[in-house]
């Protein structure tokens, strides 16, 4: 058994359209929709990960960020606990930047959000929806 916890960042993206998710493939949730992220790497902040994942997924700078909720570990994500960081305004345009992981970004309204979430963002767009800024309960 596993015994590390592991630390991951999830962009909220908003616009009057909804929350910005990613329809992954090739990878670990492969066919569900997931907001963009990642793990937290050595020696990185919890904010300039999130601003790396969103160059590196979406090539979008954010222009300010803050924390929206914190999330227990989950063992069917891999022991993985994850900071959904809300996205406060961003420069540039939404890309596709990972063909080989992403296949498309959308804006989903969060009253109609895809049956397929991916298993990590699915208890930060619950604190979304619920318009708090909490520590999510398992």
């Amino acid at each position: 058994m596993d015994s590390v916890v592991r630390v991951g960042v999830q962009a909220i993206v908003r616009s009057a359209d909804g929350v910005l998710l990613g329809l992954r493939k090739n990878t670990f949730g492969q066919g569900t929709w997931g907001l963009p992220g990642g793990h937290l790497e050595i020696g990185e902040s919890i904010f300039e990960a999130t601003a790396r994942e969103l160059r590196e997924e979406v090539g979008i700078r954010p222009v300010a960020l803050r924390v929206a909720c914190v999330t227990d570990p989950q063992p069917e994500a891999n022991h993985h606990m994850q900071i959904g960081v809300e996205v406060l305004g961003h420069e540039g345009h939404i890309t596709v930047c990972e063909p080989h992981r992403c296949e498309r970004w959308q804006f989903w309204p969060l009253d109609a959000l895809p049956d397929a979430l991916f298993i990590g963002s699915i208890k930060v767009l619950d604190s979304v929806r619920a318009g708090s800024l909490h520590l999510s309960a398992s």
